[in-house]
């Protein structure tokens, strides 16, 4: 019987009925074409696939209008048949030394398959570019990295033989040496409980001294909390009569307390008079790129797809689509407001007077500009950035609308809020040595920021 016999091999012309000609493969899920001959389903859908007309046969080049074929059940049943039995008898060819493809002598050995080939395999196609040698050479040269690797590890095996009788002889010294120091632990710990005794006493009374300064602190701390309150009281009575101030008076003065109930705010100003000016400011026309258009009441600016005609001056930025308030600030503590609604790409701070203006200007710290913004970035349009050397990424709860921006002159740093609900942004530190302007740019034709009143 044939499936009893491993060694059995099928005669080629059969092995070449059940093998697809495109992929050399024994038939899987095969079918049959319109010109009769047959294909795996996968090889002919992967001939066809970029083909919308003219569909010719992989094997005759018969030409067909449709892509029409059927299941071919007796082929597939066949072709596993015949599959298995070409496996048994590869296994057997193998126990016996053969090639399984061949019935040829396993003399040759492929070092990039690492197998055993005949001398036809060593001709074919699939070997001619690898690395042959015959059989006794590749046994050898394995048996020689073989035996290196046995000598290897039987010397390893030596020295940890040495180590452990090592080993062993050092255990026991360090348990003699153990019970010696067991021996000294115990008249030593016998010392210490009578130290921690001494001791005891001792710090007892240090913390009863603490409980004392405790007291005094605290008596200090209600005194000067009382004085605390004294001047927010003085704030907020100076702030009700402003508020009685006629319309204009009050406009005129219009100022703001941020009180200390978020004091990271004041970094550190808790005590001060905390009454700052609330800006009203507007924007340089000297000072705008020809591309971005201000409006009449030089509070808000867009940009343009085209730009205007407008005079040279030595502060205008001619190369960035950049604008400066017209108010400078050398001293004091500031706080202005910036409506940015939706827009797509914006950055917004304080820059010196120096900022360079008639070429491109990079936002950091070192050129002078301390700012944030949205930038865009594909798809990524929520990518907020502290422009820092280099950027800091920022990560926000929630997109404003408005940008709140306090400069504090004297302090040195420039900190940015969500006006909305003064959450905070970021905060850069410098040292200022010159006027500092409300800074802006754009980057969108159509896109625009509006200072707030």
């Amino acid at each position: 019987d044939v499936t009893d016999n491993p060694t059995v091999f099928l005669p080629g012309n059969l092995q070449d009925e059940a093998t697809c000609s495109v992929c050399l493969e024994f038939f899987k899920d095969p079918v049959s074409i319109e010109c009769g001959h047959n294909f795996c389903r996968a090889c002919i859908v992967k001939s066809w696939k970029d083909l919308e007309m003219d569909f010719p046969c992989p094997q005759c080049r018969e030409v067909f209008q449709n892509k029409n074929f059927r299941p071919n059940r007796q082929l597939a049943n066949m072709s596993e048949i015949i599959s298995q039995f070409a496996q048994r008898g590869a296994k057997g060819a193998e126990e016996d030394g053969l090639c399984p493809k061949h019935r040829e002598a396993l003399k040759l050995y492929c070092k990039d398959d690492r197998r055993s080939i005949c001398v036809v395999c060593d001709r074919s196609r699939e070997h001619r570019p690898h690395a042959v040698v015959p059989v006794d050479e590749a046994s050898e040269e394995y048996k020689e990295k073989i035996q290196a690797r046995l000598d290897f590890l039987r010397k390893e095996r030596q020295e940890l033989l040495e180590f452990k009788v090592n080993d062993d002889k050092k255990t026991q010294e360090l348990l003699k040496t153990i019970e010696g120091e067991r021996q000294k632990l115990l008249s030593d710990f016998e010392r210490l409980r009578q130290f921690l005794h001494d001791q005891e006493h001792i710090l007892l009374g240090q913390l009863e001294k603490m409980e004392k300064n405790i007291s005094r602190r605290q008596n200090e701390n209600i005194t000067d909390l009382s004085r605390e309150i004294t001047l927010l009281n003085k704030l907020i009575a100076e702030l009700e009569e402003k508020i009685q101030q006629p319309m204009l008076e009050f406009l005129k003065v219009r100022c703001q307390l941020w009180v200390t109930v978020n004091s990271s705010f004041f970094n550190g100003f808790l005590g001060a008079k905390v009454l700052f000016l609330f800006c009203e400011l507007s924007l340089d026309p000297d000072t705008a790129n020809p591309y971005l258009v201000l409006s009449e009441d030089k509070r808000s600016v867009r940009l343009r797809g085209a730009p205007q005609e407008l005079p040279a001056h030595p502060k205008r930025f001619d190369y960035a689509f950049c604008v400066l308030a017209s108010e400078g600030f050398s001293a004091g503590r500031h706080y202005w407001e910036v409506e940015v609604g939706d827009g797509e790409s914006w950055v917004l701070g304080a820059a010196r007077e120096s900022v360079r203006r008639k070429e491109k200007v990079d936002f950091a710290p070192e050129e002078g500009i301390w700012a944030v913004g949205l930038n865009w970035k594909g798809k990524n349009w929520d990518q907020y950035q502290a422009f820092t050397s280099p950027e800091t990424p920022l990560s926000l709860c929630e997109r404003p609308r408005k940008i709140g921006v306090y400069l504090d002159y004297e302090g040195g740093w420039v900190a940015f809020y969500n006006a909305d609900n003064m959450a905070p942004i970021f905060t850069f530190t410098a040292a200022f040595s010159e006027r500092i302007f409300p800074f802006f740019w754009l980057f969108y034709v159509g896109s625009s920021l509006s200072l707030c009143n």
